[in-house]
């Protein structure tokens, strides 16, 4: 019985030590709050796992020989060359002792077992939530779009309806909805009909800044700023199938937001803009240091028109937001279209005419 609980011991210490790894992973790499939590409960998963041991469970201390034990002889670890690899590594570590423990503990006390076996088969799924690139549902339609048209009503020359329609038969697909005047209950029954009307060409629409209109509305995600709801409160309100974005205005920026679990981000600004104040210029350089670096999604935004399009397409840029360049443009549709072939080609195109800024019923 002396080995066995030798064996426990050093199990229970490994299953601990790779836990406390995973842990400072999703904490402090990845800020997923989810997978943290699920690691926590494993753990208090193995505390129960002590206490069911009963009067065996004081005795493992008493039962350890680190003199004489053959296994902690100095070993090369295998190579880590990330965080990534190395939190891996403990959740490996993590699983394969509590196997351990669940077999040998059949050996002390009827009840460990079991509670060994949820431990670890929680730790399976807490795994899956930290590490499993899950395709999205919603990722492949946006990453397929050129353009995402941001909209605020006021600035449009016609009502939203019709520019909808006009943007849907152009092969616009993803929109988002700017909308700083309004009032909570308002911009929820604008939000609920625009996405009903978008869906039907299976459109996508994204709120912008406010995931609680996002989740009242239904509609397809949020586009967060630097300074609104961190995205893992964002990602619990609305859930795994939405839709979340950043704005950034830097690699390290970008990279903090793929980490924290956006599906894409937004790099600006690119130009000088009217749109909204613009306290930190990016520039079209900054496309060739970070769309690279990257594995989601970038749209350049920011000051986006016809005739400078074709300079961010030639950037890097494979995608872009543009707001009054479409929404205030006589003919919305051609504008859509020509930003969208001159961001491709990296050509420039004269840009279309447009209405000077107006104030429009709903």
């Amino acid at each position: 019985m002396q080995e066995v609980l030798r064996i426990l011991d050093a199990n229970l210490n490994r299953a601990r030590e790779g836990l406390r790894t995973a842990e400072e992973y999703a904490r402090f790499v990845v800020n997923n709050a989810a997978a943290l939590a699920m690691l926590k409960t494993v753990r208090r998963g193995l505390e129960g796992v002590i206490e069911a041991l009963g009067p065996a469970a004081p005795s493992l201390l008493a039962a350890r020989d680190v003199p004489g034990d053959i296994g902690v002889e100095p070993q090369a670890p295998a190579e880590r060359r990330t965080s990534n690899d190395v939190a891996q590594a403990g959740i490996k570590r993590a699983q394969e002792a509590l196997r351990v423990i669940e077999e040998y503990s059949h050996l002390v006390a009827t009840g460990a077992p079991a509670l060994a076996a949820q431990a670890r088969y929680a730790l399976y799924e807490a795994e899956q939530c930290l590490f499993a690139q899950a395709p999205h549902p919603m990722l492949a339609r946006l990453t397929r779009e050129p353009v995402m048209v941001i909209v605020t009503r006021r600035m449009c020359h016609s009502s939203w309806r019709t520019l909808l329609e006009d943007l849907l038969e152009a092969g616009a697909r993803v929109f988002q909805l700017r909308e700083k005047r309004l009032s909570a209950r308002d911009f929820t029954l604008y939000a609920q009909q625009f996405a009903e009307r978008a869906r039907r060409k299976d459109g996508l629409t994204i709120i912008n800044d406010r995931a609680d209109i996002a989740y009242a509305s239904g509609a397809d995600g949020v586009h967060l700023g630097q300074e609104d709801l961190p995205i893992v409160s964002a990602r619990r309100m609305l859930g795994k199938g939405a839709l979340i974005g950043l704005s950034c205005h830097n690699l390290e920026e970008a990279r903090q937001a793929v980490a924290a679990g956006a599906d894409y981000v937004g790099l600006g600004a690119m130009f000088d803009t009217r749109t909204k104040v613009v306290t930190k210029m990016a520039g079209p350089s900054l496309l060739g240091e970070v769309v690279p670096n990257v594995n989601v999604p970038v749209l350049a935004i920011g000051g986006i028109k016809a005739s400078n399009v074709g300079e961010l397409g030639k950037a890097g840029a494979k995608h872009a937001a543009v707001c009054s360049a479409i929404i205030r443009s006589r003919t919305p549709g051609k504008a859509y279209r020509d930003l969208v072939d001159a961001l491709r080609s990296g050509t420039k195109i004269e840009e279309p005419e447009s209405l000077p800024t107006t104030e429009v019923s709903p």
